[in-house]
């Protein structure tokens, strides 16, 4: 009789060898390790979830990627990530409803991040701004098969995944909508009382890929900290689809070092894009601070505007006491990505100006008139973000 649990025994050797990984940082601190930790555990539930959720190719659903525990890649907790797993040769249909997010698309790709340790290629995208909607926000989507009018993928055999993105940018009263999937090319049996060997083999996928992602993640961060610039951002372009960015966004992103005591202060010239947004990444971890309970990220919504109609926001370990701060607990280093989508007039926003100066000399930064922010203010908007996230996530 084959090993039952061979599968198991490879996702618990898995769970080992990710451990190693994030222990391997030389310097790595006590902080470090419970952050790593807490990282990883959005790792275990993902990879689980997604194994035996949606690897059933016959019968897939959406997996929500990201939300308050399991983040990864440099991700932007106001976007709405979802993965269903495909047969790329296969027909499926999509429905959902439209709902009031600011952005929507859906991206065909061989793969998420880190699957089988690289990015992962787009072989096709509908964005928002093309999606077909009826009168009561109602929209269906068809993938592989013939051509079709309206709302259609073209299929192809390296595709893997459908990858969804639904942008929120004021998360008091935008909300995410449910999606459905099915397979439409081929008859879908009533399933039967699992196999052992099929529970097996999803424990052995959901191995795989948590250690492709993790090893992928931790390169790509690792470089990242080498090339990016420190405290001085490019102007934001439109990302390349091969390196998976929101297809027509712009961004710019890079590194921020801020020691104790300091602040980096960010000044933005308006644009009109209907969402923008600032946010910070743990400097190992490559994932969002805290993003249910710290303000490390904010929308163009969350944002208050000064006076002299620039947006400021300012990176520092302790309040500044202006609204704009994003949050770095006391982490003095890490990354940073702006993101900026759909420009009604396409002029891509300009070069964001910092400057790095003592923390009691950031309203210097600022117009005179600019409102000090309470600590009842701060605590009140904190309590807001959480039940939020919790009213995002449910």
């Amino acid at each position: 009789m084959p090993d039952s649990t061979s599968g198991y025994a490879q996702f618990i050797e898995a769970a080992r060898e990710v451990e190693a990984i994030i222990r391997a940082h030389p310097g790595v601190t006590e902080t470090d390790l419970a952050e790593g930790y807490h990282y990883l555990s959005g790792m275990w539930i993902f990879h689980l979830e997604r194994a035996f959720k949606s690897y059933d190719l016959d019968r897939p659903a959406f997996v929500r990627d990201m939300d308050n525990v399991r983040t990864w890649g440099l991700p932007t907790p106001d976007h709405h990530y979802y993965s269903a797993q495909i047969d790329g040769g296969g027909v499926y249909r999509m429905l959902g409803q439209r709902g009031n997010t600011v952005d929507y698309c859906f991206e065909l790709v061989s793969g998420l991040a880190g699957d089988d340790g690289v990015v992962g290629d787009r072989i096709g995208a509908l964005e928002s701004s093309r999606l077909k909607i009826e009168a009561d926000g109602r929209f269906e989507l068809w993938i592989g098969g013939p051509e079709r009018s309206g709302n259609w993928m073209k299929g192809d055999d390296r595709a893997r995944c459908l990858f969804v993105r639904q942008t929120v940018n004021d998360w008091l009263t935008e909300q995410p909508t449910p999606m459905l999937i099915e397979r439409m090319d081929q008859p879908v049996p009533v399933p039967r009382r699992p196999a052992l060997a099929d529970v097996q083999q999803f424990y052995s996928i959901a191995a795989r890929n948590m250690v492709d992602q993790v090893k992928f993640l931790d390169d790509f961060a690792r470089n990242w900290s080498k090339v990016l610039p420190l405290n001085d951002y490019p102007a934001p372009t439109v990302g390349p689809a091969d390196a998976g960015y929101f297809p027509g966004q712009f961004n710019t992103k890079g590194r921020w070092e801020v020691p104790e005591g300091q602040a980096l202060v960010i000044t933005f010239e308006p644009c009109d894009a209907r969402y923008q947004s600032v946010a910070l990444a743990h400097p190992l971890w490559f994932n969002s601070f805290i993003p249910r309970s710290v303000q490390s990220s904010i929308t163009g919504a969350q944002s208050r505007v000064s006076s002299d109609g620039r947006f400021r926001y300012v990176i520092a370990g302790a309040d500044p006491g202006v609204w704009n701060w994003l949050d770095t607990t006391g982490v003095e280093s890490g990354f940073i990505f702006m993101r900026f989508q759909q420009l009604a007039s396409g002029i891509p926003p300009s070069k964001p100006r910092t400057k790095l100066v003592p923390l009691a000399a950031v309203r210097d930064e600022f117009p005179a008139d600019e409102p000090r922010i309470t600590s009842e203010e701060r605590l009140a908007n904190a309590r807001l973000r959480r039940l939020a996230a919790d009213r995002r996530y449910f």
